[in-house]
């Protein structure tokens, strides 16, 4: 449990107001200053909170943005892939008629070999004077003529065949660059969606960021709001006792004497490790800086009760959001010691304790130690006998 200083003015007026009677006017004036503090760092939480859910939109915007980039994209790349397969298709559909084609060639050219070989085989018949025979001879110029004709359609037919296996060839080529030219653009494109994908998840990230940013300054907001309104309350009730004062009272003082030699010597409020110290923080989610007026304490195994850390009147148990169940002791010479976290409280206002004393019962998590002198926050640690925690 890690609690910083947003109740700093409410604890104040709390362990200042029992003793109110002995104090001037000054402290009313002090505890409506602590109010106005209080206001600001309300109205300084507003503006935050309204600038990160501003960063906020602009961010669901962008996200958006690269999601639409990335759909469209998508659907490009799936025309683009449908495209390709028509392509391809036809690339193979083509493939397989040019190859038919240039094998129909092949044969037409080997068919015109041997009948360019039989016509000039047969073209100039052999003339025997002796043995000359006329229907030989009609025969054999027959077969000339029949051989010219045919050489003459495979011609044709050849030339017919090799114009087709041009174009087939060319259309081929075409496509074959029409498939690069898709492959290429789906390429470029899937890069562009794997782009934005990582861009997309990194404004992702930086919403969700801000959006837990926003949710510990709206509670820090609801913090504040609480405290001023409690604030104003205990004011009221100041104003009041104020009014109704008839005199002056001298200060309390306890068995034990000046407060001041109980520095370094007093009684821890419960053994255990320190988990958070006293000062000026930062944040690591928010970069807010925030002031611990007091230490954080986790209980060592099997330890529950609290105690006084130095003789003193029991000045206020109450209940505060952060600071749970508490009680506020008041010791000579102005000091007070806050004692917080507790699930059992075990004394009552005006109750004279003594050091060692038991005050109540720790919860599940922290203690909460705060020392004050007057409105002056104090390291608990130089008061503390640390060889007792």
């Amino acid at each position: 449990m890690k609690r910083t200083g947003l109740m700093c003015g409410i604890m104040w007026v709390l362990l200042a107001a029992p003793a109110f009677a002995g104090d001037d006017a000054s402290h009313l004036q002090d505890n409506r200053r602590e109010l106005e503090d209080i206001k600001s760092q309300l109205k300084e939480t507003k503006h935050k909170v309204d600038s990160l859910k501003n960063v906020e939109k602009r961010l669901r915007k962008t996200v958006d943005r690269y999601g639409d980039r990335v759909s469209r994209n998508r659907q490009v790349v799936d025309k683009l892939e449908k495209q390709l397969q028509a392509v391809r298709d036809e690339i193979s559909s083509n493939s397989t008629s040019l190859a038919s084609t240039e094998d129909r060639l092949r044969r037409k050219k080997e068919g015109y070999k041997k009948v360019l070989v039989d016509y000039y085989r047969n073209r100039r018949p052999a003339a025997d004077p002796e043995w000359w025979d006329y229907d030989r001879f009609v025969s054999q110029v027959r077969l000339v003529h029949y051989l010219a004709a045919l050489t003459g359609g495979s011609t044709r037919e050849i030339g017919q065949t090799q114009t087709s296996l041009r174009l087939l060839s060319r259309e081929v080529d075409s496509l074959k660059k029409a498939d690069a030219g898709l492959s290429h653009l789906r390429k470029e494109k899937k890069s562009k969606i794997k782009l934005d994908l990582a861009l997309k998840e990194k404004e992702e990230t930086s919403l969700g960021n801000v959006r837990r940013q926003t949710g510990l300054l709206q509670d820090r907001l609801a913090s504040l709001s609480e405290a001023a309104r409690q604030m104003e309350d205990i004011i009221a009730r100041l104003e009041k006792a104020q009014k109704a004062k008839t005199g002056e009272k001298k200060p309390a003082r306890f068995e034990g004497g000046a407060f001041t030699q109980w520095r370094g010597h007093m009684t821890p409020p419960i053994e255990g490790r320190i988990i958070s110290s006293f000062g000026w923080k930062t944040n690591e989610k928010t970069k807010l800086k925030s002031f611990s007026p007091g230490i954080d304490i986790r209980p060592a195994s099997g330890t529950r009760a609290v105690t006084a850390c130095a003789p003193g009147k029991v000045a206020y148990v109450g209940n505060l959001r952060g600071y749970e169940n508490f009680v506020i002791v008041q010791h000579d010479d102005g000091y007070y010691t806050t004692y917080a976290g507790l699930s059992q409280v075990t004394v009552e206002t005006d109750d004279l304790v003594q050091s060692g004393q038991r005050l109540g019962v720790c919860g599940t998590g922290t203690v909460r130690f705060e020392l004050r002198q007057g409105r002056e926050h104090l390291d608990p640690v130089e008061w503390l006998d640390i060889d007792g925690l």
